[in-house]
């Protein structure tokens, strides 16, 4: 291989960077999650304390302690949280890259080309591409890993002759990121361990080094768990109890590693993985190989165990630049016997990081969906033909359709759950989230509401941060008390527990919210009809007062309508079974769902909610054309044959009336769905006999 000059090797490696800097700007974005830690930082920053609810308990609610200070202190320097967020995460993008570079660059005039190989996988990858961003933590965490175990390596390579030792500091670096992320510790610790023994086989003195390296790690993390202690009154943090409490998730974890694996055409790496760890132990880099090993293994471990992740591939992110790195050594290794070998794995590598991500992201609604693609399937022809193999002019190819349609059920399983949701569905609920919160914040500068109003909803993230109200997370991150709670028995990770009306009570929550995120609806959510068609929830009635200029605001009222009426005087309360509010809310429903439908001809939510409207209103000539074309755009919805066959029903075809049941509970049985398939089957039994 032709050596590269040091002009070329920087040539090439500022392309690389070029390349994810923009790859990066794609797949811009913030979650939702990230407001928790905003909100923190804010609180923190404007001397409340590191607390979710100023004044009120004290509650672990982030697992992020180090990222939460840093963006508390550049909100004192004026860089808010939501700005500052993905600045440190593109600066530390940069600074991973920087890393990957400096390693492959220690062979770069051997290896030639070859030697930007890991960094170019990096910029391709969209997994790192979406992490470069986020507003999470994740590339932070990411960064202190790899330096650390590469700075490990290096420390533990006998120095130079006639030079003094190296300074440690991959101990400082590993307890940077058990401060991060709590699986800081077990990474830290593996690789911190592994390097002892390293060492000691070397003849080195195991004391001195531990005391030098994991000294100053044992450190960090035993002043982390004593500050947790004295501050909060607990150990762990209130999000181990929220999120994982004990209840371990193999099923969900191997499914989501399985994702990640088939995704990224982990299968191709594994040769050049081999031959490069190889190539590492023959150039008396061993030790390097086993560093990397003794962070993979604990991480792919933990994360099956946990059940994954709620967003795509998070944890196993850090992975990239550890096996891109090994892999670059392998492919060096290869060219050396066989050129030709070495530049079709690296392009097949490339097709595989490139091919099934691109396509999920061209692939995916414009619009946001929950539980994209597996809790859509019944419902969203796109969720139907999500990554469908067939699309694919490659993996479509007889054999490799079968890596594309495995990978496809685990995305649906996975999703059904909320294990691994993507980029686009997250940016997707923060636009929405976001605009509650500053509507909620509105009402509050307009004083409808008041400005200590204590709420409770589904997710706390841009909700609370822009509204700065008080509120309850219902699934218990912020709450000492939800988070002990054993599993409700949804099967959604992080939304396993849910609070009661005795929570919302002693929280002191006025308005409970009945959707898992609005307290506000708009005038053409289905959860308005639902609130009216459904007026009782659990043991209290169903609240409504319309907001304008176009809103509902559908509500428990868990400290009573007489309180919550006085402290709110801008609002007039009234049940969702009053017919004083039916009358005001239909009057301007109509024309909006008309508008609505003019504008997205395609909304089948507002479809189904204007034609129950219709329905109701004794209109099912008018009805009829909109569940028509119901049927075609969810023809696997056993709901919409249903409601079908109530229009049917209301029009006298009994004809007609009966082939949507049969259709309806055909599906219901196919689906599981026992209570529809009982009901469905006692209507057709009570149809007349078909002539």
């Amino acid at each position: 291989m032709r050596a590269l000059s040091p002009a070329i090797f920087r040539a090439g490696a500022a392309l690389t960077l070029g390349l994810l800097l923009v790859h990066a700007w794609v797949y811009g974005f913030q979650c939702d999650d990230a407001f928790i830690s905003f909100r923190y930082a804010r609180n923190l920053a404007h001397g409340h304390g590191l607390v979710f609810n100023p004044g009120l308990e004290r509650v672990e609610g982030y697992t992020n302690f180090l990222w939460v200070v840093l963006l508390a202190t550049l909100d004192r320097f004026g860089i808010r949280p939501e700005w500052g967020a993905n600045l440190l995460s593109l600066t530390a993008t940069v600074a991973l890259w920087a890393c990957v570079v400096w390693s492959a660059s220690r062979g770069a005039r051997a290896a030639g080309a070859l030697a930007l190989v890991p960094a170019l996988f990096l910029a391709g990858t969209r997994s790192v591409a979406v992490w470069s961003t986020s507003g999470l933590e994740t590339r932070l965490f990411e960064l202190l890993i790899v330096c650390g175990v590469l700075r490990l390596g290096v420390e533990i390579e006998p120095a130079p002759v006639g030079q003094a030792p190296r300074r440690p500091l991959a101990g400082w670096l590993f307890g940077l990121s058990a401060l991060t992320r709590p699986e800081g510790i077990l990474l830290g610790a593996s690789a911190l361990l592994v390097a002892a023994w390293i060492a000691r086989s070397r003849g080195r003195s195991a004391v001195a080094w531990l005391a030098a390296t994991l000294g100053p790690f044992a450190a960090l993390v035993l002043a982390h768990f004593i500050f947790r202690r004295a501050y909060y009154g607990e150990w762990l943090p209130n999000t181990y109890y929220a999120k994982v409490g004990g209840h371990l998730r193999w099923n969900w974890g191997f499914g989501y590693l399985g994702a990640f694996a088939l995704e990224y055409g982990v299968l191709l790496w594994l040769p050049l993985l081999v031959v490069g760890a190889r190539q590492l132990r023959r150039t008396g880099r061993g030790h390097v190989a086993a560093l990397f090993a003794a962070v993979t293994a604990p991480l792919l471990v933990y994360v099956a165990a946990v059940g994954g992740d709620h967003f795509e591939y998070r944890p196993l992110d850090v992975l990239f630049p550890i096996a891109f790195l090994v892999v670059g050594e392998g492919m060096v290794a290869l060219a050396r016997r066989r050129r030709i070998a070495a530049v079709v794995a690296a392009i097949a590598i490339a097709f595989a990081l490139v091919d099934l991500p691109l396509r999920s992201h061209l692939e995916y609604p414009p619009t946001y969906v929950a539980g994209f693609p597996g809790l859509a399937v019944a419902t969203s022809e796109p969720a139907r033909d999500f990554l469908a193999p067939e699309r694919d002019p490659v993996l479509g190819l007889p054999g490799l359709g079968v890596i594309a349609s495995a990978h496809r059920s685990l995305v649906r399983y996975l999703s059904s759950h909320f294990v691994g949701l993507r980029q686009e569905e997250h940016k997707g609920f923060l636009e929405y989230a976001s605009a509650q919160g500053r509507l909620l914040r509105g009402l509050v500068d307009r004083g409808v509401l008041p400005r200590d109003a204590r709420i409770a909803t589904d997710c706390v993230g841009a909700i609370p941060y822009l509204s700065d109200l008080l509120v309850l997370d219902r699934h218990g991150l912020t709450d000492k008390v939800i988070a002990r709670r054993p599993a409700d028995g949804d099967e959604l990770l992080a939304h396993e527990r849910s609070a009661t009306l005795e929570d919302a009570r002693r929280f002191g929550v006025e308005l409970w919210a009945v959707g898992p995120v609005d307290l506000v609806e708009p005038i053409t959510s289905p959860h308005v009809l639902y609130a009216m068609s459904h007026p009782v929830q659990g043991s209290l009635p169903v609240y409504t007062a319309i907001v304008e200029p176009d809103g509902v605001l559908l509500s428990l009222l868990p400290m009573g309508a007489e309180r919550v009426a006085a402290r709110m005087p801008g609002l007039r309360f009234h049940t969702a079974a009053d017919t004083v509010f039916a009358r005001a809310y239909l009057e301007r429903a109509t024309p909006a769902f008309q508008e609505r439908l003019r504008q997205h001809p395609d909304d089948a939510m507002a479809m189904d909610a204007f034609a129950y409207i219709q329905l109701a209103e004794g209109r099912a000539e008018e009805a009829l054309p909109l569940y028509e074309e119901l049927t075609r755009l969810a023809p696997d919805d056993p709901g919409v044959w249903e409601k079908f066959a109530a229009c049917q029903q209301a029009l006298h075809r009994p004809s007609e009336e009966r082939t949507a049941l049969e259709r309806s509970l055909a599906l219901a049985q196919a689906t599981g769905d026992g209570t529809r398939a009982a009901r469905v089957a006692a209507r057709l039994q009570a149809l007349p006999a078909a002539h």
